[in-house]
C-alpha cells in the first residue's frame, strides 16, 4: 500500500510539525507501508521521507521539472520521478496512491488534498482521505468548510469524503479500517 503525503516544504514552523511528520513516516513503516510524496528535500516533506527511509521504508516522490530546477530534490530515497509540470505530478500521484493524508500545508497541500476531495466527489476515485489536524492546524479551514455546507454550496449528500483526526494512529487506523462508500450524487 502506497500513503500519498500532502504537507509543506517549509521549514520554519513549529517542531510540533515535524514531530507529527516524523511519527506518520515510522507509522507508514511499522505497517509495511510506502510513502508517495512531493519528492523535495526540505519541511515537512523531508521529515516524513527521512522518517520511512531510516526505518527501511520504501519512499517514492514525484517531483515536478520546475521544482527540480530550484535544485531541492530528494537524494537516497527509493524512486525519484520528474514529472514535467504540477498537473502531471498530481495525475500521477493520484494513480499510484491507495490513500492521501494532508498533513500541515500551504498553498500546494490545500490545492491537492482539496483536488483529491473533489475527485472522490466525482467518482474519479473512492480511496481514504485523511487530515490529520496537528496542533489545530485546520481549524479555521472546517470552520469555512462547515460555513460553505451551512449556506448549501457543499451538499449534505459528500458527508463522508475525508476524516479529519488529531493523531497519527487514528490516521492509520482509519485507512486500516477504511470501507468504501458509494456517494450519492446532489443531483
Amino acid at each position: 500500500m502506497k500513503i500519498c503525503v500532502f504537507c509543506a516544504s517549509s521549514e520554519s514552523v513549529d517542531n510540533v510539525y515535524f514531530k507529527a511528520a516524523a511519527d506518520l513516516g515510522k507509522e507508514i513503516v511499522t505497517r509495511g507501508w510506502g510513502l508517495l510524496y512531493g519528492g523535495t528535500n526540505c519541511g515537512l516533506m523531508r521529515e516524513v521521507s527521512d522518517a520511512v527511509k531510516n526505518g527501511g521504508g520504501e519512499v517514492t516522490g514525484i517531483i515536478p521539472q520546475c521544482i527540480v530546477d530550484r535544485g531541492v530534490s530528494a537524494e537516497g530515497i527509493s524512486e525519484l520521478i520528474v514529472a514535467p509540470d504540477m498537473k502531471e505530478r498530481k495525475s500521477m500521484m493520484r494513480e499510484k496512491a491507495d490513500a492521501f493524508i494532508a498533513l500541515p500545508g500551504g498553498w500546494g497541500t490545500l490545492e491537492e488534498i482539496t483536488e483529491v476531495i473533489t475527485l472522490k466527489q466525482l467518482g474519479i476515485h473512492n480511496k481514504p482521505i485523511i487530515f490529520l489536524n496537528t496542533n489545530d492546524f485546520y481549524e479555521y479551514f472546517f470552520l469555512f468548510i462547515n460555513n460553505i455546507r451551512k449556506e448549501g454550496f457543499v451538499s449534505k449528500a459528500y458527508d463522508g469524503l475525508y476524516v479529519v483526526v488529531s493523531t497519527v494512529e487514528e490516521a492509520v487506523e482509519y485507512i486500516e479500517n477504511y470501507q468504501a462508500k458509494d456517494f450519492s450524487s446532489k443531483y
